[in-house]
């Protein structure tokens, strides 16, 4: 059975996430800003972030928004007992130039490299989902994502937070399950493309 993960680049504005409806999909951080302009929501939440290292400005509205819709929630354990529990590995903190960043996946520990999409990825893998479409994964070089309001977590260069997240992917591209780039353009070529309308005809 198939599942989509779904990030937060700047494609989904021209989505059309209204498909997802009836699908097995993982969402992850600030992604209920796009709720006022979809009827879709996802069936999985991910925050992978440890609850330290944000504001709770920026996590306690998504967090309590997808708890009130029944959503599986996987969360970092700093959270506090809000679903299933993820914590962090020794790579969580690792950039990609330096010599222990990671090289496979280490499952069944999730590996927290990177960013959350990347963690949703292994969960759904776990699950036994395939293929895995990824949806809103850009990875433009300003790392826009589709709403002006959406807040960053741990602050960093733009730089080291491509960089992390496209290492991520590569990492998970080497894993030998089969994922693929649902989203509309962007700069990830770590894994096939797919056209998004053409999964539903």
């Amino acid at each position: 059975m198939r599942a989509f993960v779904v990030g937060n680049g700047s494609s989904l504005k021209h989505t059309n996430l209204e498909k997802l409806k009836r699908e097995v999909s993982f969402a992850c951080n600030n992604i209920h800003l796009i709720y006022p302009f979809t009827a879709w929501r996802p069936t999985h939440y991910v925050r992978a972030e440890e609850a330290g290292a944000l504001r709770e400005e920026d996590w306690g509205e998504s967090v309590r928004v997808h708890l009130e819709l029944g959503c599986e929630m996987w969360m970092n354990h700093m959270f506090g007992g809000s679903g299933n529990e993820i914590k962090t590995c020794s790579h969580y903190r690792r950039h990609f130039n330096e010599p222990d960043a990671p090289h496979l996946w280490h499952l069944p520990v999730l590996c927290t490299f990177g960013s959350s999409v990347n963690v949703a990825v292994q969960i759904a893998h776990k699950k036994g989902y395939s293929p895995i479409y990824l949806v809103g994964c850009d990875l433009d070089n300003n790392m826009d994502h589709f709403s002006e309001n959406y807040r960053h977590g741990r602050e960093q260069e733009n730089r080291y937070a491509q960089m992390d997240a496209l290492a991520a992917h590569l990492v998970a591209s080497r894993s030998g399950v089969d994922i693929q780039n649902a989203t509309a353009g962007g700069s990830l070529e770590a894994f096939p493309r797919v056209e998004y309308e053409s999964l539903f005809r």
